[in-house]
């Protein structure tokens, strides 16, 4: 797409040039006309209009509690001793391994039909049928007796969250104002923690008041109360622009985004540009292309860039360090030398409020910081305490008063991966993705997330049994590499219109030109932009 230049700028308001002086700042070179149009008419954050796309995005964000929550419930009701007399477990080893990853094996199975369903029928459907499969594994679950049968239905709620999950970043990611998406669509990733939350303070209650069968039974009913509430809601929420313009109902999009980006005019800077660009963007690599065929996603050299951002992120998010804490926290408690078992889940209940708070906070950097620069301080910072951690760990059973150290280490680290990578584990790799391959490559993405998962979940299960502390030294390691990894390999997709992206993964060095600056020139007190002066030491 053509940057936009000085002169066409100035044709916004030439008038004011002669009465109002300039002041000049640097913003990324792909937001120029974003930019631009922001300034010419600014968002009202309270407008009727925009808090109704709350509203709508709010349901969307929903979807993602679904995983958060089976995460705390597994971790949590492994430690429970009517869930392990009931099933003849013992909390390890590679029995517990295979529970806790039929989930994930169940999403990977659902990746054929991702992109079916959320590119032919749209993105609500693809929610709705996602989570009314989730009901259906609720309930096989939730009435197990023998533990076949809870396999099956751990492996059914694994298929069904992934169909949800493969549309409900991108619906939110399309829906949202382009001006605030880092932090509209980064909360998407943030509702995990709450679905984590309301899992870990139920298990931690029904363990405490119910003696039965029903400590554990309970929590996976509560299971279905979120993606219920979704089910009822999502067919009455607009459809995804972008989905709209891809199967030509053009007219009925140009709506969506003037009453939730425009507040209600066509007109409207924002709408006009995101409009186009899409439009256009269509028309040039219009194809109909099957649900099956997944060659776009791997044809060009750009769209090769594009799935490697989306493959890192997907084993990035997991393997730092973070599934051990969410899957096996009351384990590592243990290991610090914290054996009561009530005590071990208030801890487990406790860890992600402080995560949730962490994560939102961070969403609302993303746009000021940027991507990459919150990817990495958060990873720093994880880092720091997985080495506190390892090292409190260790010297536990000589002196017990370090299992203090310990949860405290895991408390930080949490917050810290929380604030830098929760918010962009979804958003990063659907905005790394085309407006064709979004749903493809989404679908993808938890394919590779789920891969991700089952390695790692199945190592931890029988790693800690095995050299239980000294895992922990691995993802220290790792999570350097990551580090590494970043700054040299992975794009900054802020301040840009989804569209707009293209652009970096079609430059020479897409990581380079990511990080571009130019010279806007504004009106000085109302930041109207009236040129653009390249920089001539990153040109």
């Amino acid at each position: 797409m053509a940057p936009i230049m000085g002169d066409d700028l100035r044709q916004m308001d030439s008038s004011i040039t002669d009465e109002k002086r300039f002041e000049t700042r640097q913003i990324n070179a792909a937001s120029a006309a974003l930019e631009a149009a922001v300034a010419q008419r600014k968002p009202k954050l309270l407008s009727p209009n925009m808090l109704r796309l709350y509203v709508i995005m709010g349901i969307g964000y929903l979807v993602s509690t679904m995983n958060g929550f089976d995460s705390s419930l597994m971790g949590a009701i492994n430690a429970m001793k009517p869930y392990q007399e009931t099933f003849g477990l013992d909390g390890a080893g590679s029995t517990t391994g295979i529970i806790f990853v039929i989930y994930q094996i169940g999403q990977i199975v659902s990746f054929p039909f991702c992109g079916l369903i959320a590119d032919g029928w749209g993105r609500r459907w693809c929610i709705f049928i996602g989570c009314l499969i989730v009901l259906v594994g609720t309930a096989v679950q939730g009435s197990a007796s023998q533990l076949g049968q809870f396999i099956a239905g751990r492996f059914i709620l694994g298929f069904g969250a992934s169909i949800a999950s493969a549309a409900g970043p991108a619906y939110t990611v399309e829906l949202a104002h382009p001006a605030y998406r880092g932090t509209m669509a980064g909360m998407y990733n943030n509702f995990w923690w709450v679905g984590n939350i309301i899992a870990g303070w139920t298990t931690y209650g029904t363990n405490m008041h119910i003696e039965n069968s029903w400590a554990w039974r309970t929590p996976t009913v509560v299971q279905a109360g979120i993606p219920s509430v979704v089910l009822a809601c999502i067919m009455f929420m607009p459809e995804s622009p972008r989905w709209l313009i891809h199967h030509d109902r053009a007219e009925e999009a140009l709506a969506i985004f003037a009453k939730y980006h425009g507040d209600g005019d066509m007109d409207s800077p924002v709408v006009k540009l995101q409009y186009h660009e899409i439009v256009e963007e269509y028309q040039a690599c219009r194809d109909d292309n099957p649900w099956w065929d997944f060659r776009e996603l791997v044809n060009t050299r750009a769209a090769r860039y594009r799935l490697a951002m989306v493959i890192g992120m997907a084993f990035f998010g997991q393997w730092s360090g973070n599934n051990v804490v969410s899957y096996f926290l009351p384990e590592m408690i243990a290991a610090a030398g914290i054996t009561n078992v009530n005590t071990q889940l208030l801890i487990n209940a406790i860890n992600p409020i402080f995560s949730l708070l962490a994560a939102v906070y961070g969403a609302t950097c993303l746009d000021k910081l940027g991507r990459r620069p919150m990817m990495l301080w958060g990873l720093a910072g994880s880092c720091v305490f997985y080495v506190l951690l390892t090292a409190f760990t260790a010297e536990t059973a000589r002196h017990p008063s370090l299992s203090y150290g310990t949860i405290v280490s895991i408390y930080l680290f949490g917050i810290c991966f929380a604030w830098g990578f929760t918010p962009l584990q979804t958003l990063y790799a659907v905005e790394c993705l085309g407006n064709r391959t979004r749903a493809k490559g989404s679908g993808l993405n938890y394919l590779f997330l789920n891969v991700a998962i089952i390695v790692n979940t199945f190592g931890i299960s029988v790693g800690i049994r095995a050299i239980g502390w000294r895992l922990y030294i691995v993802y220290i390691g790792w999570i350097v590499i990551e580090m590494v990894l970043i700054y040299f390999f992975f794009v900054e997709t802020a301040g840009k219109t989804l569209e707009e992206l293209g652009d970096i993964f079609e430059a020479p060095n897409p990581r380079k030109y990511s990080t571009r600056k130019v010279r806007l020139e504004v009106v000085a007190g109302t930041g109207q932009v009236v040129g653009v002066v390249s920089d001539p030491h990153q040109a």
